[in-house]
């Protein structure tokens, strides 16, 4: 009952669904109304044609009524006549003649007679009956014969009539409700084909998401007149919210830009610092000094470029064809020292592909990633970039032995400031927010999946899927 009443406010919510319960409703009163109607046009004239036919039966009676040699009424018919009198085998055929003083002259002397008190004669009148406990159709004729006036009374039971207006009815009903189906049928289709606009809409808004167009206005070319107030407000909505995210960037970019020159000029007085202080007890402070701002400046790098990883902050003209390949040697080439000193194997698995993005945000990306798996990887350990196409999907992934991350975790990994409970000490948070952020500037995502034989984690960039 609850997944019914689910169901049903699902409907209700919808376009669709309210435009369906709209429908329903004035055709089942049009199913009932025409199958009323019809009723009163077709089946009267068919009921009427009935009474016709019984009315024939009792003229033809009345043709046999003449007059004997002595003089009394003669009527050589049997109380039940045969057919084909009788209508159907399963009929009863009742008839009655009989004088205005109620004695019966021929026929079932017990039959009801209509009353004929308002017609005048060869005028009939036709009514219901009932005989014996059943009803009957009846139509008594009243006529002068001889001089003598005489009412004849015809009856049957209306088993015929009854099925044929039954059978009429269920065909009149069947007719009415595959209209009424195919009227439903056809305002379906045309409420599918009026909803496309918004359909496409709908898909059009949703194909944004995480791509440089994501707050841009939705044009209105082919956008239904009455939507147009909606994507109107939606419009300055979206204007309102990306001058707010330029606003927030270019604060970040300026902020940490201007963080990177103090920081620079403090970094040199401190080297200065330290040669002089050598050997005194000024040495080991200065280098903590230097350490710290080596962080902070770190941090300022990784605020500058989540600012700029952001989706909405890049134009076309800043896409480019990249090599892949290439981009990881350019990596390998710069960290090949770092991993040297820490003992650790770096290594690279490279296919030729090509995609279009923006080199220095993808390599930015990638020396988040390599530094994360050189961090956490112990001496002695192995590292792997390789890229390549997996079901015609582009990727670039760094692969590590080291510790790995819990699958618990490796949704928050990915949220800013976040650092798991397996984190060093010089990390910031910031690194696979940045990595995120340009997956989706890219039109793709970032995968965290284990790495190969159980051990460690790949951090998997994967690229929208190639055309064609």
């Amino acid at each position: 009952m609850k997944t019914l009443e689910a169901r049903l406010q699902r409907i209700g919510a919808s376009l669709r669904g309210r435009l369906l319960i709209y429908l329903i409703g004035p055709l089942l009163l049009l199913l009932v109304l025409g199958i009323a109607v019809d009723h009163r046009v077709i089946i009267t004239p068919i009921y009427s044609a009935f009474d016709r036919s019984l009315a024939r039966a009792a003229v033809a009676i009345t043709a046999h009524i003449h007059r004997g040699a002595n003089g009394s009424l003669d009527i050589p018919l049997p109380e039940r006549p045969p057919p084909p009198l009788r209508s159907t085998v399963h009929e009863q055929f009742y008839y009655r003649v009989s004088k205005p003083d109620g004695r019966t002259v021929a026929g079932t002397a017990d039959l009801p007679i209509v009353p004929t008190q308002e017609i005048q004669a060869r005028d009939m009148a036709y009514g219901d009956i009932t005989y014996q406990g059943q009803p009957l159709r009846a139509v008594s004729y009243r006529t002068d014969e001889a001089g003598e006036p005489l009412i004849v009374t015809a009856a049957e039971t209306p088993h015929r009539r009854d099925n044929a207006m039954r059978r009429m009815d269920l065909a009149l009903g069947i007719n009415d409700t595959v209209q009424m189906l195919l009227t439903l049928g056809v305002a379906l289709a045309g409420i599918a084909v009026a909803l496309r606009p918004l359909r496409r809409l709908h898909d059009s808004i949703a194909q944004r998401q995480s791509t440089p167009q994501a707050l841009d206005p939705v044009v209105l070319d082919k956008v239904p007149t009455e939507v147009q107030p909606l994507v109107d407000s939606l419009n300055i909505l979206l204007v309102t919210v990306r001058e707010s995210s330029l606003a927030q960037q270019h604060f970040l970019a300026n902020a940490a830009h201007q963080l990177r020159t103090p920081l620079t000029g403090l970094k040199a007085q401190l080297e200065v610092l330290g040669r002089e202080a050598a050997g005194s007890p000024l040495e080991e402070r200065i280098a903590l000094l230097h350490g710290g701002i080596d962080r902070l400046a770190h941090t300022a790098n990784q605020l500058l470029a989540l600012a700029r990883a952001e989706p909405s902050s890049h134009n076309a003209r800043y896409y480019s064809v990249i090599d892949l390949s290439a981009l990881v040697g350019d990596i390998i080439d710069s960290s090949i020292d770092r991993a040297l000193d820490r003992h650790i194997d770096l290594g690279a698995e490279c296919r030729p592909v090509q995609i279009p993005g923006v080199y220095w945000l993808l390599h930015e990306s990638l020396l988040n990633l390599l530094d994360n798996a050189l961090r956490h990887t112990p001496a002695g350990g192995h590292v792997t970039i390789r890229n390549g196409i997996v079901d015609g999907v582009p990727f670039v992934e760094v692969e590590d032995d080291g510790p790995g991350i819990p699958v618990a975790e490796r949704d928050r990994v990915r949220e800013r400031y976040y650092r798991g409970a397996g984190s060093l000490g010089e990390g910031t948070g910031l690194g696979l927010a940045i990595v995120d952020e340009a997956a989706k500037a890219h039109g793709g995502r970032l995968l965290i999946l284990d790495g190969q034989g159980g051990r460690g984690v790949r951090m998997r960039i994967e690229f929208a899927r190639e055309a064609g």
